[in-house]
Formats: structure tokens, sequence, C-alpha cells
């Protein structure tokens, strides 16, 4: 799986020779795509259908994910940003299930799989905030009273950071989503 900013992207990047296979490195050509699912969002149901590409060396098959979608997720990132937003601010996971239209089961699974790597993530998204805001005395993310407030508030410092930089062409959370490799909710989070 190899996550792009937009479906957009992964059509220029397999039309040309910009994605590179991350097994072998050698040229990933569009190969149809993959099944189409159906995937909520802070809007609404969307129905998506990411792009498949085959290596021309390995021929092993990738999935080319937009940032938009973590894998083997029926919701958008940037509505489970919002249930990680309401979680670091203190609301339980049975009224932000009830306040998204989502089961209590999930969202108490997400808030698992979140808090699992929480400091993880923090280190990783303060290490790239600094990186991306080379002051002499960055800025950094305020503590908050849990692992999982201080996850969110450095990522959120990183997506600003990286905005401020690099323009705003993809949400916080997508940018986010980018920068975990779609490991927002892996069971393991490993930066490197």
């Amino acid at each position: 799986m190899i996550m792009v900013t937009s479906q957009a992207e992964a059509d220029d990047r397999l039309a040309g020779t910009g994605l590179a296979c991350p097994d072998c490195g050698a040229r990933l050509a569009a190969w149809g795509y993959a099944r189409q699912r159906t995937v909520t969002g802070l809007q609404g149901l969307v129905r998506v259908r990411p792009r498949r590409s085959r290596c021309t060396g390995c021929r092993r098959t990738h999935v080319v994910l937009p940032a938009e979608l973590l894998p083997r997720r029926s919701v958008s990132v940037d509505l489970i940003g919002a249930v990680l937003l309401a979680a670091a601010s203190g609301t339980g996971h049975r009224r932000i299930a009830v306040d998204r239209g989502l089961a209590a089961g999930t969202v108490r699974n997400w808030l698992r799989r979140f808090r699992a790597n929480a400091e993880d993530l923090r280190c990783a998204a303060t290490g790239m905030f600094i990186d991306l805001d080379p002051e002499p005395h960055p800025l950094l993310p305020v503590p908050e009273p849990s692992p999982l407030g201080n996850a969110v508030e450095a990522l959120g410092a990183f997506a600003a950071a990286a905005t401020r930089r690099f323009g705003p062409f993809v949400s916080h959370w997508q940018r986010i989503c980018l920068f975990t490799r779609g490991r927002l909710l892996a069971k393991t989070y490993s930066y490197g």
C-alpha cells in the first residue's frame, strides 16, 4: 500500500515514472483499480475506488491509496481525526459515537489503538515539527493531561508546520495520514 495526496496524483504519477516499488525500487505501472467501497466522511458517504499498480521489476501489486483514506477503514481520516480531537478534549467514546453516528465499539477500538501508539506518534511528530520549523527555540506543543492528548497536540503542531512550509493542499489529518504512511491506527507504529 502506497499513500499519495489524491486519486489524481496517483493517476499522474503512475502514468509517468513517479512511483517506485517499495519492495524492489523498480517503476510502478497502473494496473486497474482496487474494489470499490463506501467510506463515511465528515460530509456523509462517499464511494471510492483506489488505484492499483504493478511493479515492472518484481511484479508485485500495490494499492495506491489517497491520503483521505486509511487502509482497511470504512471512514475517512478526517472523521477519525475528529474522533481523536474529541477524545483529547476529554469526551468519552460513547458520547463521541453518538455525536458522530458511529458504533461505540468502533470508536473505543480506535482510541485503544491510538493510545497504544500515542508516545511513539508524539515523538515522531515532535521530531518532524522541529525539522520543519527550525527556529532556535521552536514553539513546541503544550503538554496535555493525557498521552492521547499529547500525541494529538504534537500531530497537530507537525501538520500546522508542514502547512506553513508546503502549503494547504490537503487537510491537517490527511497530512498526518501521509506522515504516518496510513498507520495512524495500526496495531503498532514505528517511525522510520
